[in-house]
């Protein structure tokens, strides 16, 4: 069965430079290893779906600059479906400005896109249509010309049965009122620790972990990194380890994540299967340097779950 996945937002251009070594100081130059552009934030998660054989289908919004057009001609290449983006009159492209050096370290140098307000419309329902599941990113309420579409969007899944998926990021700029909202309207709920209080008024751990499956998601995954994720649900918890596997490049490992939960979730897996297929994917990640074009193909996932023995057939 082919599963349609659609993502509305975080349409991004990361400009990827190898520096030897961070932090960059002042006065210090340092000449670097490469630069790259890469459709980076949602564009790690639409290619690394559409590479485990999902058809991904993205919708938001970029600029009439120079970037808006090479996000959509890479992300087009890969074959996601962009049919759906909308040029904003004017605007700018959210842009990313990733530093990655020699021990795979990185930071994050960014500006969002601005532009004219994105409104709900009959677009809505044809975003939509067909669609098995819509994921939503918590960097999208930086994008202001996009928020009241995205809660809109967020409505129209959830009165038609449409599992929505949402990883709120480390950024969140959202008013206790929008998360509320988008909560209620949350099946899954992908975060890592450290993000944890920024949608449960402050709470961690196993009380976060309760806050949050008395609000809305029915699943919390929360990701662990190198130590892999734990699922919770409200009867069960799935500890799933992590593959050690050498780290080049954590850049994009969260999203690769999370195309491949989606794909097992989709699937109807166990949950069990559905972490370990999740982890193998960021395992994969993280030995390649950058974001984009360098998410894993399927065949490098398949080489994660060969060399540590787990046998998911996909």
């Amino acid at each position: 069965m082919t599963f349609y996945v659609a993502s509305f937002g975080d349409l991004v251009v990361d400009v990827v430079a190898g520096v030897p070594a961070l932090p960059v100081e002042a006065a210090r130059d340092q000449l670097l290893d490469y630069i790259r552009l890469e459709p980076g934030g949602a564009g790690n998660f639409l290619i690394a779906g559409q590479r485990l054989g999902m058809h991904m289908r993205a919708g938001g919004a970029v600029g009439q600059d120079a970037f808006g057009g090479i996000v959509l001609r890479i992300l087009e290449e890969e074959g996601v479906d962009v049919s759906h983006v909308q040029y904003l009159p004017a605007g700018t492209t959210t842009t990313v400005l990733v530093l990655v050096d020699r021990l795979g370290q990185h930071v994050f140098l960014g500006r969002s896109g601005e532009g004219p307000e994105v409104l709900p419309g009959p677009w809505v329902k044809t975003f939509l249509e067909g669609v098995q599941a819509l994921h939503l990113w918590g960097y999208t309420f930086m994008e202001t010309a996009l928020v009241t579409s995205m809660l809109h969007l967020a409505e129209e899944a959830y009165r038609c049965g449409v599992p929505v998926f949402f990883d709120p990021g480390p950024q969140l700029r959202a008013s206790e009122l929008q998360i509320k909202h988008l909560l209620q309207l949350t099946q899954v709920i992908l975060l890592t620790e450290a993000e944890m209080p920024l949608v449960t008024g402050g709470l961690w751990g196993s009380e976060g972990i309760e806050a949050l499956l008395a609000n809305g998601p029915s699943m919390v995954v929360l990701k662990q990194g190198v130590k892999g994720c734990t699922v919770y649900t409200r009867t069960e918890m799935i500890v799933s380890p992590g593959f050690p596997v050498p780290l080049r490049d954590t850049t994009a490992a969260g999203d690769s994540f999370a195309a491949a939960f989606v794909y097992g979730y989709l699937r109807g897996w166990p949950l069990e299967r559905v972490a370990a297929f999740a982890n193998a994917t960021g395992a994969a990640k993280v030995q390649k340097v950058g974001s984009g074009r360098q998410v894993p193909t399927a065949e490098e996932v398949r080489q994660v779950l060969r060399a540590f023995q787990i046998d998911i057939d996909f």
